[in-house]
């Protein structure tokens, strides 16, 4: 039986093209693969059916991002010579995302701030992470903002050709955000990756890694640059503020 909602796409770097079609294939089945050749997709991660979790063989250990029920991630920031202040990020559930994104299987993340939290949805594609919805709360629990991003905004991009000395590469998605008192607001963006090192040495509180720096630009201003080491996560953060990881847990469960 065919599924009524349509695949999720499953990258933001890539188009997925049909290339045939059966001959005795039904009307319906028709307009559903020519409808999946519009979506964004990544040539090397493997399909998610209707939207589901993405199998993925690639160990932990491996990952430059390792999702998981229960790994948890704190950072000392600071903001332009402001006093620095702790965040913490912990991975609650695997769940659908729900809204304009139902369907969609990710894990929903929790970040704590001083001045609120933040929950989003992201999702495991096996050869990149790819943000799908953010929901931004004050420090009262009051909902200020949710934002969708159509088809998803790029956390890390895994795959071997985007992981090279020197690779740059270029996603585009639209960002959607609701706000319960101004309304509904759409914008389109470009992120600008560049892979600045492969194995850059980074101390920070937490300890000493071997990283991947990547540096990216969104729509040609924001600038940012991230360093992230294979099984622990991101290790550093530099832009707006200054992120610096100060300890972390992985669930022994992992892979």
């Amino acid at each position: 039986m065919l599924p009524d909602v349509l695949p999720a796409p499953t990258s933001v770097t890539s188009v997925t093209s049909v290339t045939s079609v059966m001959f005795d294939v039904s009307t319906k089945l028709l307009l559903l693969a020519v409808a999946s050749a519009s979506l964004v997709a990544c040539d090397d991660d493997p399909a998610a059916p209707d939207g589901g979790v993405v199998p993925c063989e690639v160990a932990a250990a491996q990952r430059y991002l390792p999702l998981a029920v229960g790994a948890s991630w704190t950072y000392d920031t600071s903001d332009q010579g402001a006093p620095v202040v702790r965040k913490s990020t912990t991975v609650e559930e695997l769940e659908d995302v729900g809204d304009r994104k139902k369907g969609i299987t990710a894990f929903r993340i929790r970040t704590d701030k001083v001045a609120g939290h933040v929950v989003s949805w992201q999702q495991d594609l096996c050869t990149s992470i790819v943000r799908h919805r953010e929901r931004s709360f004050d420090a009262a629990g009051v909902l200020l903002t949710d934002q969708f991003y159509v088809p998803g905004k790029l956390r890390v991009d895994e795959s071997a050709a985007h992981l090279a000395m020197g690779a740059t590469f270029s996603t585009e998605y639209t960002e959607v955000e609701v706000d319960p008192v101004k309304g509904t607001t759409t914008v389109s963006k470009q992120e600008t990756w560049t892979v600045e090192a492969t194995s850059e040495m980074v101390t920070v509180p937490a300890g000493t890694f071997p990283c991947l720096k990547l540096r990216k630009i969104t729509s040609g201003q924001a600038d940012k640059r991230f360093w992230f080491s294979l099984g622990v996560g991101k290790i550093k953060e530099e832009g707006e503020q200054l992120e610096l990881l100060t300890a972390y847990t992985l669930p022994p469960s992992m892979p």
